[in-house]
């Protein structure tokens, strides 16, 4: 299954920018890296700013332009037939970003990611949702996609915080924890939002070594109050029900900015009651997952700041088949 990364945000808010810097400076490793095959963009020509095609060269996206209105408005056919064809005919993707119009709001395109045959090739690994420090609070009586785009957000980033300073992006969080106290929030200049959403969208297990977030800058970051974000990794050794496993990772806080792991487990919600493997993953509060090669070792690996092996290795105690509590 294709990872898609939904990146929205109201018109003016910058996400275009993050965008192409995010394009520019793929990791070096990981499932992300360039090494790890090509990355798609699907765009919408109908917006508040078009993608400058020099920054979009062709060896790194195919750029698809789909006409005619807001991406979440014509839902009813081009937006499955575009993914389907871009399925079809790059094998290879690593990942396919889409970048809505500044109205847009993110559960209608969940809705549409989650039905007929696109349930089968992709899941939806992340709605990014990117606020604009300065304008974000006028912004809110023009649209209700604003609040909407905040509210299905998985990783929520604050963008010109250099311009705002300190003391408004703190007042911009509050007013993002109103309406969605759960995803993660990134603040601070274009270099250190890249560098930071890399890390939360990458695969911890691919790291060796410990990351840190620009929220230890002085000029803003991850919200983890300044700390450090680490990684660590448990063993999976029992097969797991996936539904009982969903809820307890659900239940996590915030500081569990990014989870995977590798499982056999038993799915009811699938019909069928046979042990399967698969690839799970959590950003934000968002769960997910697709199948997995039966030779894997079965693990969870996490990102964030204030975690511990006790809470990971509970969520996956909770939900061993036959645990009786």
């Amino acid at each position: 299954m294709v990872p898609i990364l939904l990146l929205t945000g109201f018109l003016g808010s910058g996400k275009t920018t993050l965008l192409n810097r995010l394009l520019e400076e793929r990791p070096n490793q990981g499932p992300m890296a360039e090494s790890a095959g090509q990355l798609a963009l699907i765009v919408n020509e109908f917006g508040d700013v078009g993608i400058d095609g020099d920054l979009l060269p062709d060896e790194m996206t195919r750029q698809i332009e789909i006409k005619g209105g807001c991406i979440c408005c014509r839902l009813d056919g081009d937006l499955e037939k575009t993914l389907l064809e871009l399925i079809e005919r790059e094998p290879d993707l690593s990942a396919i970003i889409i970048e809505t119009t500044g109205i847009a709001e993110p559960l209608p395109i969940s809705w549409t990611m989650a039905q007929g045959r696109l349930a089968d090739e992709v899941r939806l690994a992340a709605v990014i949702t990117v606020a604009d420090a300065l304008e974000h609070e006028k912004h809110r009586p023009l649209s209700p996609s604003v609040d909407a785009q905040v509210e299905y957000a998985d990783i929520l980033v604050i963008t010109k915080m250099d311009l705002a300073g300190a003391e408004r992006c703190e007042a911009v969080k509050r007013v993002l924890r109103e309406t969605n106290d759960v995803a993660p929030v990134l603040a601070g200049n274009t270099q250190e939002l890249v560098s930071q959403l890399w890390q939360t969208l990458d695969d911890p297990s691919e790291r060796s070594r410990s990351i840190e977030a620009a929220a230890s800058s002085s000029s803003g970051g991850a919200e983890s109050g300044g700390h450090h974000l680490h990684s660590l990794s448990l063993p999976i050794k029992e097969t797991l029900d996936f539904e009982l496993l969903s809820e307890e990772l659900e239940g996590l806080s915030p500081d569990y900015i990014r989870i995977k792991g590798i499982a056999r487990v038993v799915d009811a919600s699938s019909g069928s009651e046979e042990p399967r493997m698969i690839v799970f993953h959590r950003v934000g509060a968002r769960v997910s997952a697709e199948p997995a090669r039966d030779d894997l070792d079965c693990r969870i690996v996490a990102i964030g700041s204030h975690i511990g092996d006790d809470e990971l290795q509970a969520c996956i105690d909770a939900s061993v088949i036959g645990w009786a509590g």
